[in-house]
């Protein structure tokens, strides 16, 4: 593999995010080069100790690495630029790099920052952030977690909620971001039109554009006026922009020129913080380990979400099932077998591919209710559910009767089974978390296409195996090799640009 193929796969090692996309792997690739030159420099990085107390119960280990990417919206550094104002930092990008066992693929998971999650206890973290406390049945911003309890609290949380096993941190601020930019020698974007954007600041032409770091930084901030104004497309263009990363350090020979290169080392290390676990001979050896690795091995994903029921024009709850089978498939890395496949890793495969855990009808506690007006749809529901042996907690009417799809709605990821037994009775329907229910019954809420219980088909299978796989396709995501002027959808929807741009 070309050196500069080599740089372009592994910025993706760490960063995988458009705030954190270039910074860890500068400190790899220029650490395998001119270790001892650079060595005092990379010795900067800011280090975090989090302890076993901070993270709690976690899950198990697993053969895959994942590494927490996160970009802190700190203004330190900026002066007056950006915000000057806003004091603190959020977390605008939280992602999970995995790296999967035998280091064949890199697989990118993107959190929008308005995820509804549960308050988690955390403890001060020693950098800032005094923590919170517990409190069960209420919810926050997966943004409003990292702002009350740092990086050990965002850890601690998604491991929770997602079930994986979270081996390292990295953050990276906003001047660090665009230093690094700069270093390179600019990003490449495309624009399906032109764009004037005093709240980013970004005013550019359409088409294919050079960007610097302040105008990368504002590219990849952009939301207001442009598309749905949504934090899940803006997602998906800093899911475009790290595409755009790593193809443009594949045609370069940064690695060549040592002082550009210690340009980017200098600005890494005063920007980067990481846990204290990942030293440089952790970071060496997952640099020595994924040489192999294509860009079109690289998956950028963004977990699947619905508009929260608490307030829908605002904030995100994940889909389910759709984001637990993305969970688990990432957990047990299903459908990642050793070169050469053997019958019993075929076996082992197929054992993988079945359908999702379920319970016995008798343990679904559900209450039924009308959500589309069609009178007694909700009385002859429960007594159907009660004849298939499930346990009708009661029946009523819906906050309102303008429902099209039904909808299960559950308040813990521990009732996932419940909610997969239930849903296995229906056709068409939207599973949504709603932590103030509790973990006692399940909603049914009946929608106008409501056509009664019938069996759906199941949801393992060939579909369940090729999760993981193909998790940029059934997703709806991107590889690393995209074509980064195919980025139209990102900027779909009703709000347009200001006019003059």
């Amino acid at each position: 593999m070309r050196s500069d193929e080599y740089w372009c796969v592994n910025s993706s090692l760490v960063t995988l995010a458009s705030i954190a996309s270039i910074a860890t792997f500068a400190v790899v690739a220029t650490s395998l080069v001119a270790y001892a030159k650079y060595r005092g420099v990379v010795g900067s990085i800011h280090r975090e100790k989090v302890t076993a107390a901070m993270l709690g119960k976690r899950p198990p280990y697993t053969a895959g690495l994942n590494i927490l990417v996160i970009g802190s919206d700190s203004r330190q550094g900026l002066g007056r630029k950006f915000g000057a104002d806003v004091l603190g930092a959020r977390s605008d990008t939280s992602m999970l790099l995995h790296i999967a066992p035998g280091h064949t693929r890199a697989d990118i998971i993107s959190f929008p920052r308005d995820s509804m999650v549960p308050v988690l206890a955390c403890t001060n973290d020693g950098q800032g952030h005094t923590g919170q406390t517990a409190q069960p049945g209420v919810v926050e911003r997966l943004n409003a977690t990292f702002s009350a309890g740092g990086a050990p609290c965002l850890w601690k949380t998604l491991e929770q909620e997602t079930g994986i096993r979270i081996q390292h941190f990295v953050e990276v601020n906003f001047a660090g971001f665009q230093s690094i930019v700069n270093d390179v020698g600019g990003v490449p974007v495309c624009l399906p039109f032109a764009i004037n954007n005093p709240q980013s600041r970004l005013h550019l032409a359409a088409g294919k554009h050079v960007v610097n770091g302040a105008q990368a930084l504002a590219f990849v901030r952009l939301r207001e006026n442009i598309g749905q104004g949504s934090d899940t497309q803006r997602i998906q263009r800093q899911q475009y922009f790290l595409a755009a990363v790593m193809q443009k350090l594949r045609t370069t020979n940064l690695l060549t020129q040592p002082n550009r290169i210690f340009n980017v080392v200098r600005d890494v290390a005063k920007s980067l913080t990481t846990d204290s676990g990942l030293d440089l001979s952790t970071m060496l050896r997952i640099a020595n380990s994924m040489k192999s690795l294509s860009s079109s091995s690289v998956q950028l994903v963004t977990v699947p979400v619905v508009p929260y029921v608490g307030d829908p024009a605002a904030e995100l709850s994940w889909e389910q099932p759709q984001a637990a089978r993305m969970f688990r498939a990432i957990q047990a890395d299903r459908n990642l077998p050793a070169k050469g496949k053997s019958k019993s890793k075929s076996k082992g495969n197929a054992k993988a591919a079945t359908v999702q855990a379920t319970v016995s009808p008798a343990k679904v506690h559900v209450q039924v209710l009308n959500g589309s007006g069609v009178a007694g749809v909700a009385g002859t529901t429960a007594t159907s559910l009660t004849a298939k042996g499930f346990s009708v907690t009661g029946t009523g009417p819906a906050a309102n009767y303008n429902f099209t799809s039904s909808v299960i709605q559950y308040g813990s990821a521990a009732q996932l089974p419940e909610v997969n037994t239930l849903k296995a009775q229906l056709g068409s329907v939207v599973v949504q978390q709603d932590t103030a229910l509790g973990t006692g019954s399940l909603n049914l809420i009946l929608g106008s296409s409501f056509k009664g219980l019938g069996t759906a088909k199941a949801t393992g299978g060939k579909s369940s195996a090729n999760a993981l796989g193909n998790l940029a396709k059934n997703y709806n995501g991107i590889t690393a090799s995209t074509n980064i002027c195919k980025d139209s959808a990102a900027f779909a929807g009703p709000d347009t640009p200001l006019p003059g741009g």
